[in-house]
């Protein structure tokens, strides 16, 4: 595919309002730049794009926030996740259906709206359990549509600060991405076509996560943790929708 300038400056434009987003919620990039930009080019560009994009980034933000980085939280996460990565690849050969993926984008939203409505001056319970399940089944998804959501709303529901929250969060995205990478180089899926137009979008995409960041430090926690919820939730509505509409 021949990437002309048009396509390149729609490529910048994008990454630079997905990152804008990206520094606010500290998540959320690859859920609004994938259904814009496959508009524009194939799957096979856009995911190892965004990794080599990413990959940076979280790994700013989760040296930034270091000091409120919870290893007895996070690590505990990371092996649930890669071990629900593995059936989640296992199930991609049976159950990859349009139907099961509008479920999944339900469900995400049905999340959402539970974070929204749930009481915040009530303590979260602290559920191992329900930590394992969460971040079992977000590697499960991960594994099976590249989708790695809902540990984030078990973070979101036990952090009390956004430094907090962005710390475990972005550690954990960094050891995923570094392990993608990994497999990407192995795979040959890191083309020189990739690496160019990952070069060629990185202005746009490091400019919006700045401004993101600065527009971050004027906005309370409140207004943060609407911004997370709705990040979540526009997660769900671009699973469902893609499904419902592209049946993909």
């Amino acid at each position: 595919m021949a990437f002309t300038p048009d396509i390149c400056l729609l490529a910048i434009g994008i990454e630079f309002f997905c990152f804008f987003i990206k520094g606010l919620a500290a998540f959320g990039d690859p859920l609004i730049s994938t259904p814009l930009l496959s508009m524009i080019m194939d799957n096979r560009v856009i995911s190892p794009m965004n990794l080599l994009l990413g990959t940076p980034i979280n790994a700013h933000m989760a040296w930034k926030n270091r000091k409120a980085f919870t290893a007895k939280t996070v690590v505990p996460i990371l092996i649930a996740i890669l071990c629900g990565i593995i059936p989640g690849v296992v199930l991609l050969k049976y159950a990859t259906s349009w139907t099961l993926k509008a479920c999944l984008g339900a469900l995400v939203i049905g999340i959402g709206v539970e974070m929204l409505v749930r009481d915040r001056t009530k303590p979260a319970k602290n559920s191992k359990v329900m930590m394992i399940v969460a971040s079992f089944f977000s590697g499960v998804t991960a594994g099976l549509y590249g989708i790695n959501l809902f540990f984030v709303a078990y973070v979101e529901r036990t952090t009390k600060t956004r430094e907090a929250f962005r710390g475990n969060v972005c550690f954990i995205f960094l050891v995923e991405n570094i392990f993608r990478l990994i497999v990407y180089i192995i795979s040959g899926v890191l083309t020189r076509e990739v690496l160019t137009l990952a070069l060629a979008t990185m202005p746009g995409a490091f400019l919006g996560f700045f401004l993101g960041s600065r527009v971050d430090k004027r906005l309370s926690e409140r207004a943060i943790r609407y911004i997370i919820i709705a990040m979540f939730m526009a997660g769900g509505v671009s699973i469902l929708v893609k499904a419902l509409v592209l049946k993909s």
